[in-house]
């Protein structure tokens, strides 16, 4: 028909301009990317709604993570008496004694922990010229100033612990040097009765370069330093940290600290003061 070009040899795919008279090849081309474009007209909704669905799903995962609770935290009893212990994994505990301060989680030294490195350069310890006990313990950053009574070792082979009808009296092992000698001169006191705090409620707050002075009856005063702090469970109290032999003047000071078990009427752990000779005076 007029103006209407002839096409041979091929068949007129219906919307595909006829520009001319196009080869086999050109033909079956053009016939493939209209097929094609057909199929993707056909998908293109599916795609969409899919991916209208897909989207709706990722935000609502967000919204999820996002508004849903975290794993809760259980805390144990606390209370005045009470002092945090730092959170470490087993068999990663620090090298060394840490040195303590107020609001500062304690924790213990490995098991193989020498004592803390003296927070300053040690003096000669004293040399006694006759029968010396200490008399009495003063603490001034906390305020202690308290009177010394000697105690030994239980039946029961644990260090004997002054009364607590006397609480704010502290208790010198006598067994162990007197401050001010060589080797690590013990002290020992109760954080807490039931009538209120003891000589060392506040003991877990000292830190490495406070004074502790201990008074003896020769008229002498051993001023020592402190070097570090540690909480340790009673049952791994670290008996060669504390005892074992020194060549200068050390001083340990213990109480009970950690969760306070009612029907024990115990504390679960030890507070430990380690501390070293760095003074002399008279009293």
């Amino acid at each position: 028909m007029p103006g209407i070009p002839a096409v041979s040899g091929a068949l007129a795919v219906p919307g595909m301009p006829v520009t001319g008279a196009p080869d086999d090849a050109d033909v079956q081309r053009r016939m493939a990317q209209e097929l094609r474009r057909r199929k993707l007209n056909k998908a293109l909704p599916a795609i969409l709604i899919g991916g209208s669905f897909g989207g709706i799903a990722l935000i609502m995962a967000g919204l999820l993570a996002i508004l849903s609770p975290e794993d809760p935290v259980i805390e144990g009893p606390s209370g005045p008496y009470t002092t945090p212990m730092a959170q470490v994994e087993p068999g990663a505990l620090p090298p060394t004694v840490g040195p303590g301060g107020p609001d500062v989680p304690l924790t213990a030294a490995a098991p193989t922990a020498p004592p803390p490195i003296p927070a300053v350069v040690p003096v000669d310890p004293i040399v006694s010229t006759g029968a010396v006990v200490p008399a009495k313990l003063v603490i001034p950053q906390l305020g202690v100033s308290a009177p010394l009574r000697q105690v030994g070792v239980l039946r029961s082979g644990e260090v004997q612990v002054p009364p607590l009808s006397q609480p704010k009296v502290a208790g010198w092992y006598k067994l162990g040097p007197v401050p001010g000698q060589p080797g690590p001169a013990v002290i020992l006191g109760h954080v807490t009765t039931r009538r209120g705090p003891a000589v060392f409620s506040r003991l877990r707050e000292v830190r490495r370069g406070n004074k502790i002075q201990v008074v003896r009856t020769d008229g002498s005063v051993a001023e020592f330093t402190v070097d570090g702090v540690e909480q340790v469970s009673k049952n791994t109290f670290p008996t060669k940290r504390v005892y074992g032999s020194l060549d200068t003047a050390g001083l340990r000071l213990i109480t009970c600290g950690g969760v306070y078990n009612r029907k024990t009427g115990h504390y679960t752990d030890n507070i430990i003061v380690y501390a070293t000779l760095s003074a002399t005076k008279n009293a």
